[in-house]
């Protein structure tokens, strides 16, 4: 798995990302934001993404979103930060195979008091990743509400991950407050991948996100083929009927 960075948190970086993302042959996901349309801003591309996938971070305040995202963008721990207000986003390069995706990975509140600023980025979303804090039973109750709230607004081919973050505090199974068992069990019953996984270690941390890449991809060819089908019929119909 090979992974490049772009983030959008100082201003070097945006130009970076602006250089690097653009490209007219980019095929980007029908349900993706334009990046023209975040930065207003077009330049030639020193890479060629195939394709461009937005994937949205959910779940309580304190679970672990912008750890496991930093974990993730520079391989390393960053234990302090201000809660996020708002959202933020980084983008980032990933290599499957003989393949490249780029993914926007948007950083939302989990606060319950700006779900309201969250529930605005589940539209156009390819992918949601659903965290919870595996030391909080209240984080993993409240995961039932979260995947109310994706419902409501992504589309029902859109990939969800339910990851349960800082497994790292755990001496051993029996401290456990939530067992791996209910986090599966949780996964299957809402058809979503699922993953346990710890920012500060980075255990697991880089599979979870490749599996989403490949799902998102999956799901994209998919739809590729489905369309191209669709216009082939379309064409042989249009042959009977002249």
């Amino acid at each position: 798995l090979q992974i490049d960075d772009m983030d959008n948190r100082g201003c070097t970086s945006q130009v970076d990302l602006r250089r690097s993302i653009y490209n007219p042959e980019v095929k980007q996901s029908p349900s993706s934001r334009s990046l023209a349309e975040v930065f207003n801003y077009h330049t030639k591309s020193d890479f060629s993404p195939e394709r461009i996938f937005k994937v949205v971070f959910i779940g309580d305040s304190a679970v672990g979103k912008t750890c496991f995202l930093h974990r993730f963008c520079h391989n390393r721990f960053k234990p302090l930060f201000n809660a996020t207000i708002g959202v933020d986003f980084t983008v980032k390069n990933i290599r499957l195979g003989n393949r490249t995706v780029a993914v926007q990975l948007w950083d939302t509140a989990g606060q319950e008091r700006f779900r309201s600023i969250t529930k605005q980025y589940f539209r156009k979303a390819d992918g949601v990743i659903l965290m919870y804090d595996v030391t909080s039973e209240q984080s993993f109750l409240n995961v039932r509400s979260w995947i109310d709230s994706v419902r409501v607004g992504v589309d029902e081919k859109c990939v969800i991950c339910l990851v349960g973050n800082k497994v790292d505090l755990f001496a051993n199974d029996r401290s456990r407050v939530l067992t791996y068992k209910q986090g599966q069990n949780m996964a299957e019953e809402f058809n979503m991948l699922f993953f346990e996984t710890s920012a500060y270690t980075g255990y697991g941390v880089n599979e979870c996100m490749k599996a989403v890449a490949m799902k998102l991809q999956e799901r994209e060819d998919e739809n590729i083929e489905e369309a191209l089908k669709l216009d082939m019929n379309i064409q042989k119909a249009k042959k009977c009927c002249s």
